[in-house]
């Protein structure tokens, strides 16, 4: 169990995680199990009463969901409640840890809930269907990751909630109840608490392996045309580093000088000076180590666009860009890292990804780290970014100018 005492916030903040294979035939059944762990339970057995319940615990908050790590999914229920230092209730204490073990030991996976839970998802699934940034990206890494977890989307599919059954999700939670936790607490936890906490099945994670995500021979390129009013590109890029490699924070900084800072060239130098786009940035997607360039464009601009990006990249590699832009991002790096620790679930997020790396850093670590970035460091990593994959949905035909 990981706890970072502190006064400083007015919640607690408590995450309870396990970490199970990415794959496509069981993440829609994740999903479908998430939504039920946090809509209701035995106790509570409807949206409605377990709300007024959370309500009643001076408005508790649970939440639940997947977050992927290469080629595993985090299954986590995270609880936030007011320190019940602050609370003059003496059934306050005694309300929290009910909604607790209720959550994580009695869900409701009743067919009711069952059959709303997969009512949601697919309401969902066809909203982010039929937005096509969502559609290029999912097509870019479908194309990019084929045949590896990067391919399996984390929010699950349509076709994967066409075959899952009330019965497949009962057999995924015994699975989940049953497999040690990794626990993370911000705040300060009563006693009563910790012994509840304690008596969960637990195990660090640490020593987790990740490759990144090799190079591909010839890029991949997906198109597809819909009837929109704006074309969306997205364009991915091997980058051969992970969050675990000394050249890690070097490819923070390359991303952040490209299009992920408050400064960058695709924005200044695409969306600003030349108008190809509406919307253009950078991420990185750090435990498969790609590089991801998202745009929102018209049809007509495709192809400049796409020697635009090219262009940008090459400066980089040719260290032709201002000083400013890499002062910049070092700041707005640095601004990251303290940022941290304004928010209980940074906090949590950070001590669990340190441990599922083995690589702890104090923040001056860190610092000291991201300050040693060089700008031959910065060109070295643009130099082994390769495109892997262009995902385009585009208007079907060219629209008049607004």
């Amino acid at each position: 169990m990981h706890t970072i005492d502190t006064s400083r916030f007015v919640n607690n903040t408590l995450s309870v995680r396990a970490l199970v294979p990415l794959e496509e035939d069981t993440i829609t059944g994740w999903n479908v199990l998430v939504w039920m762990m946090r809509s209701a339970t035995e106790r509570w057995p409807d949206r409605q009463s377990f709300s007024e319940a959370l309500g009643r615990a001076y408005a508790m908050h649970v939440r639940a969901g997947l977050t992927g790590y290469g080629s595993r999914a985090g299954v986590e229920v995270v609880f936030e409640w007011i320190r019940p230092a602050l609370i003059e209730e003496p059934d306050y204490p005694g309300q929290v840890l009910e909604i607790m073990e209720q959550v994580l030991f009695h869900p409701d996976l009743s067919p009711q809930r069952f059959e709303e839970a997969c009512w949601m998802i697919r309401s969902r699934l066809l909203r982010q269907e039929e937005d096509p940034d969502t559609a290029a990206v999912l097509a870019a890494l479908a194309a990019a990751g084929a045949d590896t977890p990067l391919a399996v989307s984390i929010t699950g599919t349509l076709e994967g909630l066409d075959r899952v059954t009330l019965e497949e999700v009962r057999d995924l939670w015994q699975t989940w109840r049953s497999m040690p936790k990794g626990i993370y607490a911000v705040g300060q936890l009563s006693p009563a608490v910790l012994d509840f906490v304690r008596d969960l099945p637990q195990a660090e994670l640490t020593g987790f392996s990740h490759q990144p995500l090799a190079a591909a021979a010839k890029p991949y390129r997906v198109v597809s045309a819909r009837d929109i009013m704006q074309t969306s590109l997205v364009q991915g890029y091997t980058t051969g580093i992970t969050l675990a490699d000394p050249e890690s924070a070097a490819l923070l900084v390359l991303s952040s000088i490209l299009g992920s800072g408050q400064k960058s060239l695709l924005f200044e130098e695409i969306r600003e000076r030349h108008s190809w786009c509406y919307a253009i940035s950078c991420s990185l997607i750090r435990f498969d180590g790609l590089l991801l360039i998202t745009a929102g464009t018209r049809r007509r601009h495709l192809e400049e666009l796409q020697a635009a990006i090219a262009a940008q990249i090459r400066r980089i590699r040719e260290d032709d860009y201002p000083q400013s832009l890499f002062d910049a991002a070092i700041l707005d790096l640095t601004d990251g890292i303290c940022a941290r620790q304004d928010f209980p679930s940074s906090q949590i997020e950070t001590a669990f990804q340190q441990d599922l790396l083995s690589m702890h850093r104090t923040q001056q670590e860190q610092l000291q780290r991201l300050q040693a970035v060089t700008r031959e460091q910065v060109r070295a990593v643009a130099d082994r970014l390769t495109l892997a994959v262009t995902s385009i949905v585009q208007e079907e035909s060219e629209h008049e100018e607004d």
